[in-house]
């Protein structure tokens, strides 16, 4: 009997011990549940910051522009996947304790971009200067104090939000010497140790330091040992690129260096020649980015560019205006182009909000947005045109012959309504979604003359510049010098029609991007059928699907509660006020099979089917 016993024991405890290793590993799995940072950075093609808004001292308004919806729709459609999210905290917090009221209007602002499958950065930025100017033994205590208290918070409220959600420590922290360094990398490890103890997705979400000064020179020279994180593959480093600065940034000359107004070898200035840059062109671009892929990313580690921009310039005489504006979409075109060769993920600084009207989500310099994406090697995004006099929308009309007559309708949803726009040396195309036709001039320079519509060329004719007045545009064709005009013309299927240049309002428009889904999850393509849903439409897609499905709805805001029904007709699923982060990702733990998702809301109910399929 006592053999017996002994037996059962020894028995027991390898059962026991063995149970205590099948938890842990489950715990480890759950754990590193999201995909790796060098997964995610590929996913990440070419981003834009939400700047001069949350990170505003202290509220949103500060600067003007408070971002709604329909923004972060506009900067989807141009083409952008990611959005960095710069936010002020420490000026929203009273005794380390964040306002809850400003922590959920910096949800509302992520979970915008999360409804269109964005990736989005959160970062803690300049906000007075409490972290990036203290970086000293002396402030270490303290600010370490607040790293910690301020990630706690920011990452308890994200926890559950899936890898889209990235954060970032810092912003340009100022870091000079080996000792700052050694301050910043303590400031980076209290980050880590923060977001990773509140679990969740947490344990597994890719995070992002930032170089000394985020400057390439010196990262490259002191940033030589990376903070320690205990889950491997989560990290990527970032640097910002404002070089030349007297290209870039500075508005007056300066006692160290003159304003340049011209950038890259072919675009020197012949008349204007003391402004052409001296330093830091295309073989500076080259060198530079070349040190972050030796020291970060052929060693594994994702970099981001979190900022880069260059200043738009007014000068005189046109002919001078014209080459700084060449010289500067070069810049642009070079330097994103030549980082997305390099691996290295560019994120742009919209100086002084000229890309977007932030209420409205109104383009308003569609040449350096369609540069950017065409260099990021992205599919251009769409937009719809409408005219301030006659509230008509720019329509193909379904028309697909070569030269036949471009109309204006009322808002319909149709593809004909939809144009995606394509950089073009400084002006753009506009390409008609149902049409495929472009829309053109025709060399037709008359006033009242109908805008055409024809297959792409490299005529003059199908190349507009847009021009800023207010909240709208005008667009101009770059052959025949006339503005693209409603001509007071209110009728359904009215011609458009250009004329010379006028204060009309009828050659006013408001370019709206249009956002569609996208397929950065899946690797499917984007579908017609995948396009925002109207409010009586329930989407669910990929589908069939292998491992998750994302619903969008629209009354996708509204929805109380998802309920999934099996073929059976059995609830095998149910989430009650799901958040956007759900809606992107659900059906995982499913086997395969058919099921009903069934979304309500108070006083409605929309259904879909859906099919889980083995991979």
């Amino acid at each position: 009997m006592q053999r017996t016993n002994v037996k059962h024991y020894v028995r027991s405890c390898i059962r026991s011990v063995v149970q205590l290793l099948v938890l842990l590993f489950a715990g480890l799995q759950l754990s590193a549940q999201l995909p790796a940072a060098q997964t995610i950075a590929s996913r990440m093609k070419v981003g834009w910051n939400l700047g001069n808004t949350l990170e505003a001292i202290c509220g949103e308004n500060a600067w003007g522009g408070v971002v709604t919806q329909t923004t972060i729709d506009a900067v989807k459609a141009s083409g952008f996947n990611t959005i960095r999210l710069p936010v002020a905290w420490d000026c929203h917090s009273t005794n380390g304790v964040i306002d809850p009221a400003w922590m959920a209007r910096v949800k509302e602002v992520v979970d915008y971009c999360m409804r269109d499958s964005l990736y989005v950065i959160v970062n803690i930025h300049w906000d007075n200067g409490w972290l990036e100017n203290n970086i000293t033994p002396a402030a270490q205590a303290q600010v370490n104090a607040k790293q910690q208290a301020y990630w706690t918070q920011i990452a308890n409220t994200f926890k559950n939000y899936n890898e889209h959600l990235l954060f970032a420590s810092a912003n340009e922290p100022a870091v000079n010497d080996a000792t700052g360094m050694s301050v910043l990398l303590s400031y980076h490890q209290t980050f880590i140790n923060a977001v990773r103890a509140t679990g969740g997705n947490n344990s597994s979400r890719t995070l992002i330091i930032q170089g000394p000064s985020t400057n390439i020179d010196k990262t490259n020279t002191l940033m030589n040992t990376m903070p320690t994180d205990p889950i491997a593959n989560r990290l990527m480093m970032e640097i910002h690129y404002y070089e030349p600065s007297q290209f870039t940034l500075i508005t007056k000359d300066e006692t160290w260096g003159r304003m340049f107004y011209y950038w890259g070898a072919n675009y020197h200035s012949t008349t204007d020649a003391s402004r052409n840059a001296t330093w830091g062109e295309e073989r500076f671009v080259d060198a530079q980015l070349d040190l972050m892929k030796t020291k970060f990313i052929d060693k594994g580690i994702p970099v981001i560019i979190g900022e880069f921009a260059a200043i738009r310039r007014t000068l005189n005489p046109p002919s001078e205006q014209a080459l700084h504006n060449a010289s500067r979409w070069h810049f642009y075109d070079y330097l994103v182009s030549q980082a997305r060769a390099k691996g290295l993920i560019p994120i742009c600084w919209d100086i002084n909000k000229e890309m977007y009207d932030r209420g409205t989500g109104a383009v308003l310099d569609q040449e350096t947005i369609s540069t950017i994406i065409k260099a990021a090697g992205v599919t251009p995004g769409h937009v719809r045109l409408a005219n301030r006099a006659t509230g008509l929308l720019a329509d193909g009309m379904y028309r697909s012959a070569n030269g036949s007559n471009t109309g204006q309708w009322s808002y319909s949803g149709s593809d004909a309504q939809l144009w995606a726009v394509e950089a073009a040396d400084g002006y753009v195309r506009l390409k008609n979604r149902a049409t495929g036709l472009y829309l053109d001039g025709m060399g037709r320079t008359a006033d009242g003359s109908v805008a055409g519509q024809w297959s792409f060329s490299s005529s003059y004719n199908q190349q507009w510049k847009s021009e800023v007045t207010g909240n709208y545009i005008k667009l101009k064709n770059r052959a025949t010098g006339l503005y693209l005009d409603g001509l007071g013309q209110t009728a359904n299927g009215a011609d458009l029609a250009q004329w010379s240049g006028s204060s009309s309002n009828n050659q006013q428009w408001t370019m709206t991007g249009v956002a569609l889904p996208a397929a950065a999850m899946t690797g499917a393509a984007v579908t017609a059928d995948m396009a925002r849903p109207s409010a009586d439409e329930l989407n669910v897609y990929p589908n069939p699907f292998t491992n998750t499905f994302r619903i969008t709805a629209g009354k996708q805001e509204k929805i109380e509660r998802i309920t999934i029904i099996d073929a059976s007709g059995k609830p095998v699923a149910v989430k009650v006020r799901p958040s956007p982060a759900d809606l992107l990702s659900m059906g995982a733990a499913l086997k395969t099979g058919t099921y009903v998702v069934v979304a309500t809301g108070r006083g409605w109910t929309k259904k879909s089917k859906v099919v889980k399929i083995i991979p």
